[in-house]
């Protein structure tokens, strides 16, 4: 018996699965993401997973594949290593447009003549000693290089030169603009060329650590990674191409959700998590796919990846008390909840006790602030900033506790906007834990919490309950309704062509106001969706059934489907395509804009048959470097060609073959 190890490095939590030959799921795990070391709960779930399983069982795992929120996050936070960018032929109105200024914050940028022209001629020849000499002064004091030259989409030449050039000074990673993107945009080319060189070398700390830990555990079998698109890739290829993992957990969880709905052609699916609810929408089996280039973080890359609607709703949002609405919100921030905290400090269950008999009820009550990072080196903090990290680091500390100086605040927000330590209060999760369809933190902690927002409720004028469950009822009608919400907002989004998913401003307030009302308002929304809904992650069965109700649909709740992000990442398959673009060089003659330079023929015809064989034979060793077998080949043709008076004038052709095949069992090397 074989069998293939599915991981997922999710915001909360770090997920495992194990299946057979057959697809059978046969062990699952779920432990805490560690955020600052996410090797120590990937570690963590690579042991729990095979307790249980015979003992050889590590010995017979012939596959391991891990979808990861790294390259996502780094992109968010603004994480990454510093990166040197090297623009051929660019002008600075350019360099302006796709906002690379901000993307470089400052790190090394030359502009070097050359590059090509939209027909692929060079445009002037390319400066090889300016741009040899910005490699010498900046090599060191970099971690990579990112190289983009105009039009190298219709000729690579001067990028390639450049790559080769570099490769002889140093030994630093070099990205090119035209391996990222067929697309003619160039400085969002190079945006996504500058984000992959910042992302190199932590996707590669993240896959040593995971090959280390595979290793001790006794695994000896291919590591591959999820792309943003939900396809895999070896660890090697991500390697050079990490920024194709961004947007990689939300893609696996719609591929583990169609293994899992198996039958469903047309799906929502909704991914539930700890700090987000992501999105997307099965057409005949296949994830719609961004036409516009991934979108993390406020950058507009051109990377493939399926097209995410994100709300900042999940299990550990934050459920606060609005003064001027009366009334309680859930989230968008993410917080720690409440009866984790506690579980993990059980000594804090006094404070609450405290709270609770003091005869008012704080602003701050049943909140804590909490370390969320290893740091030791605090250069660039202020004296009040450094003296509150010396405080927090060495345990939680009630935020009523701390307040009673104020003029901590502003320290205290700039540490969580650095996500070097995290607020702790009552969330979704906790209401759960009130309820008892949680049981795995501390109860107790979650009734306190609830009492004390109750009761701070209650002196400002808001909603009344007649206990803590009736409470935590209210929270969980509240989340159920954020997500009909979000589903409504996206399937018409998606019905109406709207880009990622998004409606205008003004019909999402209309749908908001008249489906989120209090059940005592005269205005209320009767829909229908006509679509089915696959709720997935582990909050999911507490609000999906109250949500489908509301929106008169079909919900599914597939058994393990709280670890569909790792079932994803071991059931998918591995896909690669290159395209080709053809166009018209003087009466009938066409050119083609070959990876390697333009190459003209005497007509379209034989322009297209040569494009599909060389693409076919690029594809196949592009699929078996990102490790693919037993491939299957598809091919595209897209002909712009317009009827002027009964002539037919050609102006464009495009070539995509795509290969698709299974991932290699066999280790390389």
């Amino acid at each position: 018996m074989s069998y293939k190890l599915g991981l997922d490095t999710g915001g909360t939590y770090t997920d495992a699965v194990v299946i057979n030959e057959s697809a059978d799921i046969l062990a699952t795990t779920k432990s805490l993401t560690t955020h600052h070391d996410l090797s120590v709960g990937l570690q963590r779930s690579v042991q729990q997973v095979f307790d249980g399983m015979d003992n050889r069982a590590r010995e017979n795992v012939t596959l391991v594949s891990l979808s990861t929120t790294l390259a996502t996050n780094a992109l968010v936070e603004g994480k990454g290593r510093s990166v040197a960018l090297i623009l051929i032929g660019y002008t600075e109105k350019q360099f302006a447009r796709a906002r690379l200024n901000e993307a470089l914050d400052g790190d090394p940028l030359i502009y070097v003549i050359g590059g090509h022209d939209a027909g692929g001629a060079e445009a002037t020849p390319l400066d090889e000693a300016a741009l040899l000499k910005f490699v010498a002064d900046t090599k060191e004091r970099v971690d990579a290089f990112a190289v983009s030259s105009m039009f190298a989409v219709r000729n690579p030449a001067h990028e390639l030169r450049a790559r080769h050039l570099i490769q002889t000074a140093c030994d630093l990673p070099v990205t090119c603009g035209h391996e990222l993107s067929a697309g003619l945009d160039a400085p969002r080319r190079a945006l996504t060329a500058v984000l992959n060189g910042r992302l190199i070398p932590l996707i590669k700390g993240l896959i040593t650590a995971s090959r280390r830990i595979l290793a001790d555990a006794g695994i000896n079998a291919p590591l591959m990674v999820v792309k943003g698109d939900g396809s895999l890739v070896t660890a090697e290829f991500a390697e050079n191409t990490p920024v194709e993992t961004i947007l990689s957990g939300p893609a696996a969880s719609i591929v583990g959700a169609r293994f899992l709905a198996r039958g469903e052609a047309n799906l929502l699916v909704s991914d539930m998590g700890g700090t987000t609810t992501d999105i997307a929408l099965l057409r005949d089996g296949q994830p719609q796919l961004d036409p516009n280039g991934a979108t993390v973080g406020g950058w507009r890359t051109m990377v493939q990846a399926v097209m995410i609607n994100t709300y900042g709703l999940g299990g550990d949002s934050a459920i606060e008390f609005d003064r001027v609405a009366r009334d309680f919100t859930v989230g968008p921030r993410r917080i720690r909840p409440l009866s984790l905290l506690i579980h993990e400090h059980p000594h804090l269950m006094t404070v609450l006790e405290q709270q609770l008999e003091h005869w008012y009820t704080g602003t701050y009550a049943a909140q804590f602030v909490v370390a969320n990072a290893t740091l030791e080196d605090t250069t660039g903090f202020s004296a009040t900033q450094k003296e509150l990290w010396e405080r927090i680091k060495k345990g939680p500390i009630a935020l009523q506790q701390l307040f009673e100086d104020q003029s901590l605040e502003r320290a205290l927000n700039r540490l969580i906007s650095r996500g070097y330590v995290i607020i702790s209060g009552f969330t979704p999760s906790d209401a759960s834990h009130v309820l008892g369809s949680l049981t795995a933190w501390s109860r107790d902690a979650a009734m306190a919490g609830a009492a004390l927002l109750m009761r701070y409720s209650q002196y400002n004028l808001g909603p009344e309950f007649e206990d803590e469950l009736a409470f935590a009822s209210y929270c969980r009608h509240k989340v159920a309704r954020l997500t009909a919400i979000a589903l409504l907002e996206t399937s018409l989004a998606e019905h109406n062509k709207l880009p990622g998913f998004t409606l205008p401003p003004g019909e999402a307030a209309f749908i908001h106001k008249a489906f989120a009302t209090h059940d005592a308002s005269p205005v209320g929304l009767d829909v229908q969706l006509k679509i089915p809904v696959a709720g997935i992650g582990a909050p999911a069965p507490v609000y999906y059934p109250e949500a489908g109700q509301l929106l008169n649909t079909k919900v599914l709740l597939p058994e393990h489907g709280d670890v569909a992000n790792a079932l994803g990442a071991v059931v998918g398959s591995v896909r690669q395509a290159r395209s080709l673009t053809i166009t018209p060089a003087g009466g009938h003659r066409v050119k083609v804009h070959a990876h390697d330079g333009p190459l003209e023929f005497d007509d379209l015809e034989l322009a297209a048959a040569w494009s599909i064989e060389h693409l076919t034979e690029l594809v196949a060793a592009q699929a078996s470097s990102a490790g693919a077998v037993d491939c299957e080949f598809h091919t595209q043709r897209d002909d712009n060609v317009v009827d002027n008076n009964g002539e037919r004038v050609f102006f464009e052709s495009t070539i995509t073959v795509q290969a698709t095949g299974r991932p290699s069992t066999t280790v390389q090397g």
